[in-house]
């Protein structure tokens, strides 16, 4: 259950804080909340994901490397206790007071149920890695070679990612958009039930909705990757759309629309015989009204 906890006017200028990324400061603040009295909590990475930023498509893809982050600066320790995912808040009491606490459900760390987290990948925060220096009469010490990093701009996309995202990108005019970190996990979420072709037919599907496309009371066009791809009922919306257009008016609209079409203005009637019965008047209603109203014999 969350619990309502506060923060200390000089947590921005903690030392370990300002080592670690700001998407990192903001998940170890939001991890306290989740924490029972003890400073623990269940761990799974996308479960944490989930229930942190349930808003942001890419937090599954990138959470892991916050709590990374928090755990290299002893910020969090991870620990596995039989098959159960576990998380320690460090030095919880020094961030947290707590009156009458309630004891923890969670077993409590010990050394031997660490997890090792898995090697990183270099970021652009890492300088390099460590290699042993062990010339001839030297101490053996640390050394930092730099490690050219690849941004995430730079690797290739999987082609299924990238041709829903050229499709989006052409259906939708938006030639300049650029394929990065949070549409791509928006499209590789939404690959795991679809396939890469129902995917650009649902996104084609939503030309079809009026209200998507800019017919709605804030003449805005509603066409974000992350909103036609959000889950399974938007993607079936979109399908539908393409496979069932709607209706873009009512019947009886439609039917109005009809007459309208066969109407002709008055100065254009006489050359229409289906209006004989006012063909006489030459667009004069004012003089024709006064005439009507005329006795017979007058």
């Amino acid at each position: 259950m969350a619990r309502i906890r506060t923060i200390k006017p000089e947590f921005p200028h903690s030392e370990s804080m300002g080592k670690v990324s700001r998407d990192a400061r903001l998940t170890f603040i939001e991890l306290w909340t989740l924490a029972d009295d003890s400073g623990r909590l269940r761990g799974n990475s996308r479960m944490l994901a989930s229930l942190l930023f349930p808003y942001d498509d890419d937090a599954p893809a990138l959470i892991e490397t916050w709590l990374a982050e928090l755990e290299r600066e002893h910020c969090i320790v991870r620990y596995c206790v039989d098959g159960t995912s576990c998380l320690q808040v460090c030095n919880w009491l020094s961030h947290q007071k707590i009156d009458k606490p309630t004891a923890s459900k969670l077993p409590e760390f010990v050394e031997s149920s660490r997890i090792v987290s898995k090697p990183r990948e270099h970021s652009s925060e890492d300088q390099g890695s460590r290699i042993k220096d062990q010339g001839p009469g030297s101490r053996t010490k640390d050394l930092k070679i730099s490690i050219p990093s690849e941004s995430h701009s730079d690797a290739k996309p999987p082609e299924d990612v990238q041709i829903v995202f050229d499709h989006w990108r052409r259906v939708w005019n938006h030639p300049s958009a650029a394929l990065d970190p949070k549409r791509s996990a928006t499209i590789r979420r939404a690959l795991k039930g679809y396939s890469a072709s129902d995917l650009c037919e649902s996104i084609s599907g939503y030309l079809n909705s009026g209200h998507h496309a800019g017919q709605n009371d804030r003449n805005t066009v509603y066409d974000g990757l992350h909103l036609l791809l959000r889950d399974a009922d938007h993607i079936d919306a979109g399908l539908r759309f393409a496979r069932e257009p709607p209706e873009l008016s009512s019947k009886l609209t439609q039917h109005n629309v009809a007459v309208l079409k066969d109407w002709l203005p008055p100065e254009l009637r006489n050359e229409n015989p289906g209006f004989s019965e006012i063909s006489s008047s030459d667009g004069d209603f004012e003089r024709d009204i006064r005439q009507r109203a005329l006795p017979a014999n007058h």
